[in-house]
């Protein structure tokens, strides 16, 4: 008899032959790795919008730009390293997912230094393009990722001494 209908549907998604359930798995939490950095980004991309809804008088207060990035911070950031480390993520990838996920608790500690040091605070719009960097840079290599299988696999070239 043929090979079952998962292994063959395994084996048409990822482009090989057999697949094991390991790297199904890991691909899989890739691919939530994936999904929770683009809705970070979604998120990044929104607050500005969100602030400026405040700011030109369409809602009385920043409510909704405050909630989302706290949101952000408080889901987005533990999901982000959950899924991280359940995806196995090369080097690279892995660094940048920790480089995210500090940047966001830098964005809140900037504000909230408002009172305090304002000079500082002032960074808060200007680290938001840090955010939007990484995400964009983090979703891109999440996505070459997924299509051409572990970065790791291939050698790193030997650097010159």
């Amino acid at each position: 008899m043929s090979e079952p209908f998962s292994v063959a549907v395994r084996a048409s998604i990822t482009g090989h032959g057999k697949v094991s359930e390991t790297q199904m798995r890991t691909r899989g939490f890739r691919i939530a790795h994936l999904v929770v950095v683009s809705v970070v980004l979604a998120g990044i991309v929104a607050q500005p919008f969100l602030i400026g809804l405040f700011l030109f008088g369409a809602v009385h207060n920043a409510d909704v730009h405050t909630i989302v990035g706290y949101t952000l911070f408080e889901f987005g950031a533990p999901l982000l390293l959950i899924a991280a480390l359940l995806a196995r993520l090369p080097r690279r990838e892995m660094l940048l997912t920790l480089l995210l996920i500090i940047d966001i608790f830098v964005q809140i500690v900037l504000v909230n230094l408002r009172d305090s040091a304002p000079v500082l605070a002032a960074l808060h719009p200007l680290n938001a393009f840090a955010l939007l960097l990484v995400a964009v840079m983090l979703v891109r290599a999440d996505r070459a990722l997924l299509r051409g299988g572990d970065a790791e696999a291939v050698p790193a070239p030997a650097s010159e001494m």
